[in-house]
């Protein structure tokens, strides 16, 4: 029923239940046409049985099912179908139970309502719908084992869910805890009727990393691995570390970085009896705050190592230097303390208050700047140019004088008899030995040590042969083979013969004219290309050239080239 009218605002309606229509009372006007009827209606059939009329078509559906054959469905409730029913298959095969499948069913649901699967892969989607439903349930199920059971990359297996958890907005997803897992792996690792007690002591265990903040931020199978070796030692029950990277699927180094974090903590230094017992220690920080630390407190040694070397440095350069100056250079430095002592009581003036009249302040600084000009014109070292512009001396003198200078430093750093004290080629050549390495007359035990004796050499040769049975076995087939072809005879895949040339004599052709033809299609045809009879060895007439090249190559089976050839005849050699 409408409230208004929208052509006169009248409040009354009259609905058809025929058509469907919604007409106003007061005008006339239809106002809602072919209404859709939302509630449930209820008839009878033939038999009196009770039926619903009508037909449902949910949010997701485009139009009413009729029937109900397989082809008659949606696209989109096919795919639904199809899904669900390769999510227990999945399941069946990895062990899940039939409620966790029909959660990742209701989450495939999801993830087709909200186009989640056009563009990928349908087992990528039914995978993360599966470890979903795994994880609300905190199963012991991993990623890597849907991985490996449909032989995709975990990787892409694990972007999908990640997508996945942003798209449909899956913001409660429980973290995997360690503990789940424990149980999983000792039961792979054949622990016989103490599976119980290795599960107790390495949930024990992970509780205790817990508490030492060992679980922030790593994966819970390494977490879990680690635990499972260590109860098993606690147990007396030996396993590599390679078979629990069988079980666990993480790496050896991850492995055993848990265990050097765990090795660094309090609960290590207890002994197993303290472990069971649950006796309270101090927990530490986490491992990234000490390594954080660590590296901080060798920044700092190293830093103050340098700061010592540098104290030390500066003293020695500082005596030196001090040792090196002139009695002027000396007065300067003076100077220029005794400005700096000028300059803290000038300071130590203001700061006490003391009022100062500008020419006393004009007078102080003109002081300062004097020392200091003073200071900069007796520097410690001189420019030839700088005496030149204090004293009237030639140009000539300076550049007298420069060079004096440049040839002194040059002849006290040459390097004397540099040549003659070069070894020569013939002393080098001479301690070269030409005779040949005997390791007969060798008596060091170090090197006696290199050489293999017989039982060695038996020992070396077996691990040789045994690291390359295949390639042997392989060469010796290959042997036998030949060997056998030779014998019957079957050489049909050996290498063909190359057909040899016709070149006996040269029959009187030009020299670099016809070597070229000669090599390529023999003696006789050479000389027919270049116009020369092979016999004779005198120039062919046009009637011979043409007569070979027709006997060459017939062109036409229509042509008489008797009579063609007759055509080239010379009467006057008839006769």
């Amino acid at each position: 029923m409408i409230s208004v009218c929208k052509y006169c605002g009248g409040r009354l309606a009259d609905s058809n239940g025929s058509s469907g229509d919604v007409s106003c009372m007061k005008c006339g006007r239809v106002q809602v046409e072919n209404q859709i009827v939302s509630e449930v209606q209820f008839g009878e059939t033939s038999s009196g049985a009770a039926m619903v009329q009508g037909s449902m078509v949910s949010a997701d559906q485009v139009r009413a099912n009729f029937g109900g054959r397989q082809n008659s469905l949606e696209s989109k409730e096919q795919t639904l179908k199809n899904g669900k029913d390769k999510i227990r298959k999945i399941g069946a095969a990895m062990g899940i139970k039939p409620y966790i499948t029909d959660m990742a069913g209701e989450w495939f649901r999801l993830a087709l309502l909200n186009n989640f699967v056009q563009g990928r892969r349908s087992q990528n989607v039914l995978a993360a719908c599966l470890y979903v439903a795994c994880r609300k349930e905190r199963t012991h199920h991993m990623l890597i084992d849907f991985s490996s059971l449909l032989q995709i990359s975990v990787y892409s297996l694990g972007a999908s869910f990640l997508k996945m958890v942003k798209v449909l907005e899956i913001t409660n997803l429980p973290l995997a805890d360690p503990s789940i897992f424990i149980q999983h792996f000792a039961e792979k690792l054949e622990f016989g009727n103490q599976v119980t007690k290795v599960v107790r002591d390495a949930t024990r265990l992970a509780q205790r990393m817990a508490n030492d903040w060992i679980h922030e931020g790593r994966r819970p199978a390494g977490i879990a691995g680690a635990c499972v070796l260590l109860a098993a030692r606690m147990n007396n029950f030996r396993r590599s570390h390679a078979e629990i990277v069988e079980v666990a699927h993480v790496a050896e180094e991850t492995l055993q970085k848990r265990l050097n974090e765990f090795k660094n903590t309090n609960s290590a230094k207890l002994t197993v009896q303290q472990l069971r017992d649950g006796e309270k220690v101090e927990s530490i920080k986490p491992p990234s705050y000490s390594k954080n630390r660590s590296l901080e407190l060798k920044i700092k040694e190293k830093y103050a190592l340098n700061q010592s070397k540098m104290s030390e440095l500066e003293v020695d350069i500082k005596a030196k230097f001090s040792n090196n100056l002139t009695e002027d250079q000396k007065r300067a430095l003076k100077g220029d303390k005794k400005d700096q002592a000028d300059r803290q009581d000038f300071m130590n003036s203001v700061l006490k208050g003391c009022e100062l009249t500008e020419k006393e302040i004009q007078d102080f600084c003109k002081k300062a700047l004097k020392r200091q000009s003073e200071y900069i014109a007796n520097s410690l070292y001189e420019n030839p140019y700088e005496r030149a512009s204090s004293s009237p001396t030639l140009e000539a003198d300076i550049e007298a004088d420069e060079i004096s200078e440049e040839d002194k430093i040059v002849a006290i750093n040459r390097p004397k008899n540099l040549v003659k004290n070069l070894p020569k080629t013939a002393d080098l050549l001479e301690k070269v030995s030409s005779v040949a390495d005997n390791f007969d007359d060798l008596s060091d035990d170090e090197l006696d040590a290199f050489l293999l004796n017989d039982a060695e050499i038996e020992l070396k040769e077996r691990v040789w042969t045994g690291l390359n049975q295949d390639f042997l076995i392989a060469q010796e087939k290959k042997r036998l083979k030949s060997e056998a072809d030779e014998l019957t005879g079957n050489t049909s895949g050996t290498s063909k013969k190359r057909r040899k040339r016709n070149t006996s004599g040269n029959g009187g052709i030009p020299e670099g004219l016809g070597g070229e033809l000669a090599d390529q299609i023999g003696l006789d045809g050479a000389l027919n290309e270049i116009g020369i009879d092979g016999n004779s060895g005198e120039p062919l007439t046009a009637a011979d050239s043409a007569g070979r090249m027709l006997k060459k190559k017939s062109f036409s089976k229509k042509i008489n080239y008797a009579t063609l050839g007759d055509l080239f005849t010379d009467p006057t050699r008839q006769s």
